[in-house]
């Protein structure tokens, strides 16, 4: 009986932090603020995490995982990119919009935290995923921004997606019709 409460203190003070967070962003916060919300007292909070900083480390960490797990499972695939994205990579994008709030509070409302960059590392991964891809096809791209802007443009929808999230079946169609401009040009639509 101890371990289910200790469980459900523990999920509401998570639940608690992460509509805060998304509210006020990091800074903003206080660990009174996600107290109250959970209703308990603020020492509790202590008792589950060591400050703030590890509170909100759970909270977005899991969105790095997805998006390398998509980028790992996409480069084990053959096909063209879409077909490869289709095939496994469109699932874990789809968990990471699940998680559209805390995605939102990774890439908005991380001032003040080692994740303050998150965007730029996000960026950073996806073009080393197109750098792959386009060595393994042997294509030779003269303009390197391309890649740049490639990654940053894909990583821009998934967060402007997030950002306006109405329910999974709104960010699926939002998903498939930004992917499908995305590998086969706005004609396509």
């Amino acid at each position: 009986m101890a371990q289910v409460l200790k469980e459900e203190i523990k999920n509401r003070i998570y639940k608690a932090a992460s509509k805060i967070f998304y509210e006020k962003g990091f800074l903003k916060t206080k660990m009174k603020d996600i107290s109250e919300e959970a209703e308990i007292p603020v020492g509790l909070v202590y008792t589950y995490y060591k400050n703030k900083e590890e509170l909100f480390d759970e909270i977005v960490n899991p969105i790095y995982h997805y998006l390398n797990l998509a980028i790992e499972k996409e480069e084990k695939e053959e096909g063209s990119a879409l077909e490869r994205f289709k095939a496994t990579g469109e699932e874990y994008v789809l968990k990471l919009l699940n998680q559209h709030k805390n995605l939102v509070i990774l890439m908005d409302k991380a001032q003040g935290t080692k994740h303050e960059n998150a965007k730029q590392v996000f960026i950073k991964i996806l073009e080393n995923h197109i750098k792959r891809q386009v060595q393994k096809k042997g294509i030779i791209i003269e303009e390197k921004i391309l890649i740049h802007i490639l990654a940053s443009n894909f990583t821009e929808s998934l967060l402007e997606i997030a950002r306006h999230y109405e329910n999974s079946e709104w960010a699926k169609k939002m998903l498939n019709l930004v992917t499908k401009c995305y590998y086969e040009g706005v004609n396509s639509i």
